[in-house]
């Protein structure tokens, strides 16, 4: 039976992993039952037989908030036959013991078609945070498996359960959250904030960069090198609109053209030890591109 439920691992770490891919999960573990831990959990009497076993083959799946769980158990809705839910439903608002969502699923009806020694076997999946996962995994050992029972270190994990729950919570609205008060003056972001509103002013929304923090950050340091500041750029960039529509060009080579053609010389100094990178488009639109010194380029092959 145990190869059995090896094989039934790997085919269910594959389905779950198509299932939920649209989630994009974290992570998503399977493992077989042990024998020394089917034989002790049938020694306490409660199951008649080992098949009544929930979690002979156990999965876990793994995501970064507590909204995916709730479409991860709704993808999983009618893939497998479910047997029962457990903890899908609001607990106790005082209760923080260990007790993510779970389905006790049957192998579905394509796989013990193939393998009906199967056929009464049971999955148990689990729903959990990459949080909530990282605390299960650092305490499991010594909460659940200790050589005795601690009230201090069971206390312990109810409070940073409590504690994380609200940790995933604040995550999932990270943005909101931060909002509740309006962001302090800062000169380093809002410099680069004013070359995000100045990107959008040059640019419509389809041309600009999908990172636009590393597109602030990349051309904060050519403005830099050039002695030029977000106004002088703006008001520079009207006179090179042949760069500015340059299909070719994506807006950080763009803005580079710009630069050589307004400041080379200052750039050279600027630069330092620090490269461009120039690619045959942008040369062939900037004759200045041509004449930056091959030691101050990013080698491309």
């Amino acid at each position: 039976m145990s190869q059995n439920l090896e094989a039934a691992k790997d085919w269910l770490e594959a389905r779950l992993t198509a299932e939920l891919h649209d989630l994009r999960p974290v992570a998503i573990q399977v493992r077989v039952k042990g024998v020394e831990s089917v034989f002790a959990k049938l020694q306490k009497g409660d199951y008649e037989r080992i098949w009544d076993l929930e979690d002979l083959v156990a999965a876990r799946a793994v995501f970064l908030h507590p909204s995916d769980v709730a479409f991860a158990i709704e993808a999983i809705g009618g893939k497998f036959p479910c047997v029962e839910t457990k903890n899908v439903d609001a607990g106790k608002p005082n209760d923080f013991r260990y007790q993510q969502p779970h389905l006790i699923l049957r192998f579905p009806s394509d796989y013990v078609d193939r393998h009906p020694e199967l056929t009464e076997a049971k999955i148990e999946l689990q729903f959990t945070t990459y949080i909530q996962h990282a605390l299960q995994e650092s305490t499991h050992d010594v909460i659940y498996k200790g050589a005795r029972f601690s009230w201090r270190e069971a206390r312990l994990d109810g409070r940073l359960r409590g504690l994380l729950e609200i940790v995933d919570d604040v995550l999932a609205n990270i943005s909101n959250v931060a909002q509740v008060d309006p962001d302090p003056p800062y000169e380093l972001f809002d410099q680069r904030n004013r070359i995000i509103d100045a990107a959008k002013e040059i640019w419509g929304a389809e041309q600009l960069p999908a990172d636009m923090r590393r597109f602030a950050i990349t051309v904060e340091g050519l403005i830099g090198a050039a002695s030029m500041n977000v106004d002088e750029l703006l008001e520079a960039s009207k006179n090179h609109q042949d760069l500015i529509n340059a299909l070719s060009l994506n807006p950080v080579d763009k803005i580079l053209g710009i630069l050589l053609r307004e400041r080379f010389d200052e750039m050279l100094r600027g630069m330092k030890r620090r490269k461009l990178l120039i690619s045959s488009e942008l040369e062939s639109l900037v004759d200045q591109a041509t004449r930056w010194p091959p030691e101050k380029r990013v080698a491309l092959s």
